[in-house]
């Protein structure tokens, strides 16, 4: 591995908290070396044959993936959960990580003295995040937020600290500026577990914000549930007849809010259960001439009787 090499030749932002027994709110974000995606999975680790835990070896990383990427340049660079262990021991950590919508992923590992985790998360929106010490009951927590999600390496490593688990943040030091989506093209998300397919009776529901103006504007997209928590966010610069679309594969309450940054107008659609049935359907929300949004809901309108 190259955390060493990295955080010498590249300049990052670092701080570093110490979780405490019981609960922990604290933690952080911490970048990588690497400018390639991480697949599903690096290697197939066994599994320790006296518990459920996974065995990682001294050197090796175990990369797991939450999300599905983004059809297109989204802009943003995945960011990384890191199991890492600096000690001399082998560490038996579990992590819990629940997205706003999507499946959870958690596992327990024990890693050997520098072996590594790395959970990659692919969607920009709201993450929880639970890492216990299976030893010594310790745990810490962290949030996410879109906010935690841009044109940077970042990343929120975890460690054994004695009795304690420390949390490290870091990332790269870039300017970023709001992605562009080019003309007569889309970045296409998707957003939920996948229990919703063209193939399934219940089907997916699609929401598209798109630019009908022949100015680029620069739009805030958040998809939310009715609590509040994002389950796909972002802000993007719209040239003429682009489109941000995002389909929903779970069937859940939700809320399409569009925000245009150029005349501070906001359009959001409630979006209730209800939308998700037999049929093709699609939200649109528009960004007009006039400094304004304009949206409508269509479907396919079948009568739908589901079979039993």
């Amino acid at each position: 591995m190259q955390r060493r090499a990295f955080l010498s030749a590249v300049g990052i932002g670092l701080t570093s908290v110490t979780g405490c027994l019981a609960s922990a709110d604290d933690g952080g974000s911490t970048g990588d070396d690497e400018t390639t995606d991480a697949p599903p999975t690096t290697d197939e680790p066994d599994t320790d044959g006296s518990d459920d835990s996974v065995a990682v070896d001294a050197g090796e990383q175990v990369t797991a993936v939450v999300g599905t990427e983004p059809d297109g340049d989204s802009g943003f660079v995945p960011h990384r959960l890191r199991l890492t262990n600096d000690s001399e021991e082998p560490w038996v950590a579990r992590i819990e990580v629940t997205p706003t919508l999507a499946h959870p992923h958690a596992g327990t590992y024990k890693l050997a003295p520098d072996a590594e985790v790395s959970v990659v998360l692919r969607v920009p929106a709201d993450y929880d995040v639970r890492v216990t010490d299976e030893q010594s009951g310790a745990t810490a927590t962290k949030s996410l937020s879109p906010d935690d999600f841009d044109c940077n390496q970042s990343w929120t490593a975890f460690s054994p600290d004695g009795d304690d688990i420390a949390v490290a943040s870091a990332s790269t030091r870039m300017a970023c500026a709001p992605p562009t989506i080019a003309g007569d093209d889309a970045l296409s998300v998707t957003v939920g577990d996948g229990s919703l397919s063209g193939e399934s009776y219940t089907k997916p529901h699609a929401v598209s914000v798109g630019n009908a103006t022949d100015e680029t504007t620069l739009v805030d997209v958040a998809i939310e549930t009715d609590e509040g928590r994002v389950a796909f966010g972002g802000r993007y610069r719209l040239e003429s007849d682009a489109r941000v679309d995002v389909r929903v594969t779970e069937q859940s309450a939700l809320v399409a809010r569009v925000v245009r940054l150029d005349s501070d107008t906001e359009e959001t659609v409630s979006l209730d259960q209800s939308v998700f049935d037999c049929n093709n359907s699609k939200t649109t929300i528009s960004l007009d001439d006039t400094g304004g949004l304009t949206s409508a809901t269509a479907s396919t309108l079948m009568a739908c009787q589901k079979p039993e």
